[in-house]
């Protein structure tokens, strides 16, 4: 195999067993100058060598390709070239494919977007025995030039701007069966949520045992105006099913293969904020790095538990003990069919309390993120401690739990 050829050997070797196109000959050496296209190149290239042989080299190639070429002092017979034996004229059908692109992106509401093609074996098989004999010394893949030219003809006919970087829209076209795929970005939009009411879960269930689901509530207006097919949550944490979340929890709601990008945003709110159940704010659009950001964020919270003991409550002062203490938990047994058992330590920052009767009392608990502050309260069968229950020697009979705030500001 040859790698190192100057620019005149190469040109001999491309041509000198079949005929190939100006595109295919002038893509060999598109790293070299620039402001042309291959094409141009590639003519270029073609009447050098027709111009050697007019001037009397002897150079031995498949003379189809100087088809249409009129030589001066040299009489050389030419045929009419068969197809290109690289590309096999694919580039001449390529304004139809681009049809075909535009005609699917019609429905979608988009300013970016990106080509992308998937070759044939026997493309790839073709391309690949030329570099066998020239090298790829100067040369750019058919691929890239296939998905610039229908990105250029996209461009002109919609107004819209290729992307490389963050399309709004990737069209695959699969040259081996003749389809277009559309991979559409997804739309995220940052918020704030509060449940107002118990027994309904953050997300969506695969078995519809709730009746609906903050996630539920809160995409249904952005279902109907970007005419998305499903949506995906993303909230920083999760109360649990039985508990409501007064204080103000960050989300991110992702729209999938969306066919509207621009919603108006406060208009989506007040739909959402009709609900009895749900209320968003903060509403914005965002990119989706946030989702790992509001994922991994670590938010103090502050609870409101009312709590029913077993008996009457006595000595509750002994509960200000766990101020400033670090608790340590086991994995709850009520999450460890989804989660591993671990260990770990999380910090009580504030607690105050207020007795409402005989065997119930109001606690307001500040804690690390990550606290259970279920188990805090009734220990969990002694696998959270030190815990409430523990101290002042109660069962827990009852707890009523909300979040009332989140320190993300």
């Amino acid at each position: 195999m040859v790698f190192r050829l100057n620019v005149k050997e190469k040109i001999i070797q491309i041509l000198k067993e079949a005929y190939v196109c100006d595109r295919c000959l002038g893509r060999e050496f598109g790293q070299l100058l620039s402001g042309l296209s291959n094409e141009e190149r590639g003519k270029i290239l073609r009447n050098y060598l027709a111009m050697l042989i007019d001037s009397g080299d002897k150079i031995s190639v498949d003379n189809s390709n100087f088809y249409g070429i009129k030589f001066h002092l040299k009489k050389i017979k030419t045929k009419k070239p068969k197809k290109c034996s690289v590309c096999s004229d694919l580039f001449l059908g390529l304004k139809k494919k681009v049809k075909l692109i535009v005609k699917q992106l019609k429905k979608y509401d988009y300013d970016t977007f990106l080509i992308g093609c998937k070759l044939t074996p026997e493309l790839i098989e073709r391309e690949q025995e030329l570099w066998d004999r020239v090298g790829i010394q100067w040369c750019e893949p058919i691929k890239n030039e296939i998905n610039r030219e229908l990105g250029i003809e996209v461009e002109r006919i919609t107004g819209k701007v290729m992307n490389r970087k963050q399309p709004d829209i990737t069209v695959l076209l699969d040259l081996n069966i003749d389809d277009i795929e559309l991979n559409v970005r997804s739309v995220y939009v940052y918020g704030k949520y509060q449940k107002l009411v118990r027994n309904m879960p953050q997300t969506k269930w695969k078995r519809k045992i709730f009746s609906t689901s903050v996630q539920e509530e809160i995409e249904k207006p952005f279902l109907k105006k970007t005419k998305a097919e499903i949506t995906s949550f993303h909230g920083a944490g999760r109360e649990d099913v039985n508990v409501r979340c007064l204080g103000w929890r960050p989300f991110v709601l992702e729209l999938i293969n969306p066919i509207k990008r621009s919603v108006n945003l406060r208009d989506v709110k007040k739909e959402v904020n009709r609900s009895k159940k749900v209320k968003a704010r903060d509403l914005k659009f965002v990119e989706k790095n946030i989702i790992r950001k509001i994922k991994f964020a670590d938010y103090d919270k502050t609870y409101k538990a009312i709590v029913e003991f077993d008996d009457t409550v006595k000595n509750l002062n002994k509960i200000n003990e766990l101020k400033d203490s670090i608790i340590t938990q086991k994995t709850p047994t009520r999450v460890l069919r989804r989660r591993a058992d671990k260990t770990r330590g999380r910090k009580v920052k504030d607690i105050k309390f207020k007795l409402l009767n005989k065997n119930k009392v109001q606690f307001e608990i500040k804690t690390q993120s990550g606290l259970y502050v279920k188990e805090l309260i009734n220990g969990d069968e002694g696998r959270t401690g030190p815990n409430i229950s523990g101290l002042i020697n109660n069962k827990v009979k009852k707890i009523e739990l909300d979040v009332l705030k989140i320190h993300c500001d």
